[in-house]
């Protein structure tokens, strides 16, 4: 999925958006990841955390120690039961390839999002050839 990030405030606050839904990730009281038309809550505004691994998680403005993770299938995971120390809560930004679908183009980068899971010895086995 193609995910544009916008800045929201000085520092390290940001705003996800799918590119083709145009809703924003947001955050529920319980930690659930939900999409959203308007991104100006709280809910929506997540911290970006550089790693010492030079991954980036992303932790939720209102709800201090909750990060966005996904699991090895692309499935969303609760936030209550995620760290930032877990993989399934590690990003790595990749520059988007074409043209970009906004007018000031030129003066913004944009960035794909892709899970940091490797395969397991599991998964290897029960893909086939």
């Amino acid at each position: 999925a193609k995910l544009i990030v916008e800045t929201d405030t000085f520092g390290s606050r940001v705003r996800i958006k799918g590119a083709e839904s145009e809703k924003y990730i947001c955050m529920s009281k319980r930690g659930k990841l939900v999409g959203k038309p308007n991104g100006k809550s709280k809910d929506c505004i997540f911290t970006e955390i550089v790693l010492e691994n030079n991954y980036t998680a992303f932790q939720n403005a209102r709800y201090e120690g909750w990060y966005m993770a996904f699991t090895r299938r692309g499935r969303p995971r609760r936030a209550s039961r995620s760290r930032q120390n877990q993989r399934e809560a590690h990003f790595i930004k990749r520059l988007y390839r074409g043209q970009l679908p906004f007018p000031n183009a030129e003066r913004q980068k944009q960035f794909e999002f892709v899970g940091s899971s490797s395969p397991t010895r599991r998964s290897r086995r029960t893909r086939g050839p």
